[in-house]
């Protein structure tokens, strides 16, 4: 019974817009007021405006770097504490002489500041 009551409604929609189609004049609107299109004024002139560049309501910096790298830069840090600066000291001092060491005996590299064999140390 759906699909009867369906296409019941689809007819009566085909044959209402037959009709309205029907209804429509066959000529265009200028020739049933009696105008032709040279009588038509022509478009009004658009004056060419250089586009102006709106003011941006936010302040735009150039992006900064995620890291800086700086070459020969190997300056101990010093935090003004006198006792964790002497003992960051030292540990530099035992870390170069296992280097100097691990030289001397043929073994692989020791880095002393946790920095990768080959590259630049990071600060």
């Amino acid at each position: 019974m759906k699909g009867f009551k369906g296409y019941i409604g689809v007819i009566t929609l085909a044959l209402g817009s037959a009709s309205v189609w029907a209804d429509l004049p066959q000529s265009s609107i200028l020739s049933r007021y009696g105008i032709t299109s040279d009588q038509l004024p022509d478009p009004a002139k658009d004056e060419t405006l250089e586009p102006v560049e709106p003011k941006s309501r936010f302040q735009i910096q150039p992006e900064q770097p995620f890291v800086t790298i700086r070459l020969g830069e190997n300056k101990p840090q010093t935090t003004g504490n006198l006792s964790i600066d002497r003992m960051d000291q030292q540990e530099r001092q035992r870390c170069q002489r296992l280097q100097e060491e691990l030289v001397k005996r043929g073994g692989s590299y020791l880095s002393c500041d946790g920095s990768i064999p080959g590259m630049p140390a990071f600060e």
